[in-house]
């Protein structure tokens, strides 16, 4: 993944990475959330997933978007590479950014699995080919290895096919611990929660609220009751994974209805 400028990869929904050990990117004063990427030096590489949302092309008009675009000019001398983390369709990148930042896309096609497209440097046709995908049919993540391959090279901008090691235990650990953080931010997971789930997030932190407030009862003693009237053990780590959750939810909702208003 090298160019003689900035490089940039875009991964589609299921990596979700965050930034880290990066003390020269800061927030910049935008209500939306923008990285500013100041006193950069030579041969430092980043992880982009904060900027992703103002890489779309819905976004295209947005002060931030523009304000990135500027900045990502700027430290195109500086030889970095950028990996940025994309869940929609690739048509759905800004044109600036996939015509001008965009020289290596991996779209991923399975667990574990992906497809690298190299960017065409003939000026004077579009540089991804979009019409020409239409040409290589059709395959989902059940299709053979080989026969994706064979499908694929009808591209003339496919490069090769990717696979991704498994991850160690710990970095896989973090993962789940960032992606559970995050769970309520995804508009899918979102749409699929129901007045039940929110009447249930909302008990539960009543439960705890009363647990907070009364001497007398204790996480420790609810736990005991479930064991003894239920028969069913459970863990304090489950417990406050469930309390968790709840607040995420709930907070979500509440910011929901006060945007509304």
């Amino acid at each position: 993944m090298y160019n003689q400028h900035a490089k940039v990869v875009i991964l589609p929904r299921g990596i979700k990475l965050k930034f880290v050990k990066i003390k020269n990117i800061r927030k910049t004063r935008y209500k939306q959330k923008v990285y500013d990427i100041t006193n950069v030096k030579d041969n430092n590489n980043y992880v982009a997933n904060g900027m992703v949302v103002h890489n779309s092309s819905e976004d295209w008009a947005k002060a931030e978007n523009k304000a990135l675009k500027k900045k990502l000019a700027q430290v195109r001398t500086k030889h970095l590479l950028f990996i940025l983390c994309f869940p929609l369709k690739i048509y759905k990148v800004d044109k600036t950014y996939l015509e001008s930042f965009v020289n290596y896309w991996v779209s991923i096609f399975s667990r574990g699995q992906g497809a690298i497209y190299v960017k065409d440097r003939n000026p004077v046709r579009d540089s991804w080919r979009m019409t020409e995908f239409k040409n290589i049919g059709s395959f989902t993540e059940f299709t053979n290895t080989h026969q994706i391959h064979e499908k694929l090279k009808k591209h003339p901008n496919y490069w090769q096919l990717i696979k991704f090691p498994k991850p160690p235990d710990w970095l896989y650990a973090k993962y789940l611990k960032v992606r559970e953080a995050n769970v309520y931010d995804d508009a899918n997971v979102l749409k699929s929660v129901s007045k039940e789930d929110i009447h249930k997030a909302l008990m539960i932190l009543s439960l705890r609220d009363v647990i907070m407030h009364d001497t007398t009862l204790s996480v420790s003693k609810v736990i005991l009751h479930i064991k003894n009237e239920y028969d069913i053990s459970i863990s304090k780590s489950m417990v406050q994974n469930a309390i968790d959750d709840s607040k995420q939810l709930v907070n979500k909702i509440r910011e929901q209805l006060s945007n509304e208003k």
